[in-house]
């Protein structure tokens, strides 16, 4: 992980928070996923797919030792997250997350009304982690044997913006392939924190997946478009791209490609042939990835 990541989502944390964080041992420290704060709940680290509650001391202990984060402390973090002004984050906000000034976002959740967030229980902060070769073993594929759109699936957690911005990076400057025109849709802004400026790499940011998909086919002729997590609602977007010669990577939340069958709307675009190819992303210790052709599923 960049060092720099962590340290710089502790100007987000309140000064308990943050000691109790950093006083955690080295090897914990530099592979933290997220770090998770609860309105007077535990103050919890996620290290690939396992839980850590933390003591005052930065010490890992039982969830009932663990720091009670306080009204003040989750308030604080949120001041700090939004620079003092959480009504010009409104928008961002109502969909569940705050972009971050140093890239990637805060997923947050709390009491809703009808004009968003009146109260902000929980806030989590996703480390961003840049590991280049992750993807490695689809740009292997692809250079083998031609572009193809690809979906990349795993449960929420194993690494899906990781080895899309792994990706994204290794296609735009030629990595074991001819440099791509890559587009990114990142809606969230996290999947090109730490690529900008990398090889043929455009970046549309803040813009709804479906909305900037199209926008992308049309302004900027791109080779390969990447985003993440693609619902039912871009399904129309997708398809108009792939019918200009566009190839989409993007990631589902799913454990395998069977489970994808079972959604109407992402059936038809595997019937389709938007994603000839199918990457599972695993978790044993490291991130692990399978490459797969999506006729042997269907």
């Amino acid at each position: 992980m960049n060092e720099s990541s962590i340290g710089l989502l502790f100007r987000y944390l309140p000064l308990r928070l943050s000691v109790a964080v950093n006083s955690l041992p080295k090897d914990i420290l530099e592979n933290i996923n997220e770090i998770r704060l609860r309105k007077r709940g535990a103050l919890s680290v996620t290290l690939g797919v396992t839980n850590l509650f933390l003591d005052g001391k930065g010490n890992i202990c039982p969830l009932g030792s663990a720091i009670t984060v306080t009204d003040e402390e989750i308030n604080e973090c949120v001041r700090r997250l939004t620079e003092g002004s959480l009504y010009s984050y409104d928008e961002y906000v109502a969909c569940g997350f705050i972009p971050l000034s140093c890239g990637g976002r805060a997923g947050v959740c709390g009491k809703t009304n009808r004009n968003g967030f009146s109260e902000i229980y929980s806030v989590n902060l996703r480390l961003h982690r840049f590991i280049p070769d992750v993807a490695k073993p689809l740009v292997e594929e692809l250079a083998a044997n031609g572009i193809k759109g690809t979906v990349v699936c795993s449960p929420p957690a194993f690494g899906k913006t990781t080895f899309l911005r792994s990706i994204a990076y290794l296609l735009a400057v030629g990595k074991g392939i001819e440099p791509k025109r890559v587009a990114v849709a990142d809606e969230r802004n996290e999947i090109a924190v730490g690529i900008f400026g990398s090889g043929l790499l455009d970046v549309l940011s803040g813009m709804p997946k479906g909305e900037a998909i199209t926008l992308l086919t049309r302004t900027m002729s791109p080779e390969i478009i990447i985003c993440d997590e693609i619902s039912a609602n871009e399904t129309e977007s997708v398809l108009e791209a792939q019918n200009t010669g566009v190839s989409l990577i993007a990631s589902v939340h799913c454990r395998d490609i069977n489970e994808l069958k079972k959604r109407g709307r992402m059936k038809q675009l595997l019937e389709n042939n938007v994603f000839p190819l199918c990457v599972v992303l695993g978790y044993d210790g490291g991130y692990t990835c399978k490459v797969m052709k999506t006729e042997d599923f269907l």
